[in-house]
């Protein structure tokens, strides 16, 4: 396997965790962190898991806010997806994403961190045809690892696995846009057309799974708003049931339940 020169797979590295709190392990069993992946699949594991997980947002498996619990899990599991894209659409490395080899520990306050092994780079010699071959078949491995997930952990909370694939593909989205809005993440005028072309194949209709990340969205518009792209999500993540009075979450700047004034008042004032 080629491996990246030092300075780049450490820019690497240290980008993941900074952005998607994702570590690149060398071995798996190095790893301190509790929980694979394929513990989401097991419903013993998974109900502890998800308990857990609901109690450090004040929320109730199976009472209040559970439903909340399914929608939070998917938007926090889609920081990994996001971690995997931007491994590969900024730095041709493919992260693995196999039940065994991808770990999270909870945070303390409901979130996720994560850990996954380097499976390798994607291209030895830069043909631009195998790449997007590559970028093509990434796309498809995690729409078949993300289904078992995400409809496990809807049966378990009562959400809706519509409204959670919803929230994975609003941020996988709203990564491409902020990628591409951003010379210095692209940096090159050559990365800048190859995270286009990754764009233009995760957000293709065409797909022979029942879900897609190419839901239409609509994007923020205001006079006064002349900042970064900003989508609009399809369904509220309910992340305003978390917390009470003065320490309630309140909706999210993406939230679809917010007007354009309410929206642009969230966003200055953050």
């Amino acid at each position: 396997m080629r491996r990246y020169p030092r300075h780049d797979y450490s820019e690497m590295s240290e980008a993941l965790q900074q952005f998607f709190v994702t570590t690149i392990q060398v071995d798996c069993d190095d790893s301190k962190y509790p929980f694979r992946v394929k513990d989401l699949l097991n419903e013993e594991k998974r109900n502890l898991i998800l308990r857990e997980q609901a109690m450090q947002q004040g929320l109730q498996l199976g009472g209040r806010g559970s439903a909340a619990v399914g929608t939070l899990f998917a938007k926090r599991y889609s920081v990994f997806v996001m971690s995997v894209i931007s491994a590969f659409s900024l730095y041709d490395t493919i992260l693995s994403i196999a039940d065994d080899d991808v770990r999270f520990e909870l945070n303390g306050a409901g979130g996720m961190r994560y850990e996954t092994l380097l499976e390798r780079t994607s291209l030895e010699g830069g043909d631009p045809v195998q790449r997007r071959s590559e970028s093509g078949l990434l796309k498809k491995r995690m729409l078949l690892h993300l289904e078992p997930v995400l409809r496990a952990v809807a049966v378990a909370t009562g959400a809706s696995d519509k409204v959670m694939w919803s929230l994975v593909a609003h941020n996988v989205q709203q990564l491409y846009a902020r990628m591409i809005n951003d010379q210095i993440i692209w940096k090159t005028d050559q990365r800048l057309e190859q995270i286009k072309e990754d764009q233009s194949i995760w957000l293709d209709e065409q797909n022979e799974n029942a879900f897609t990340f190419a839901l239409e969205l609509h994007r923020f518009d205001h006079p006064k708003w002349h900042g970064p792209p900003l989508l609009i999500r399809r369904y509220c993540c309910l992340a305003y049931q978390v917390g009470d009075g003065s320490h309630t979450h309140g909706y999210c700047n993406s939230c679809p339940k917010l007007d354009s004034e309410s929206r642009l008042n969230n966003i200055i004032q953050k």
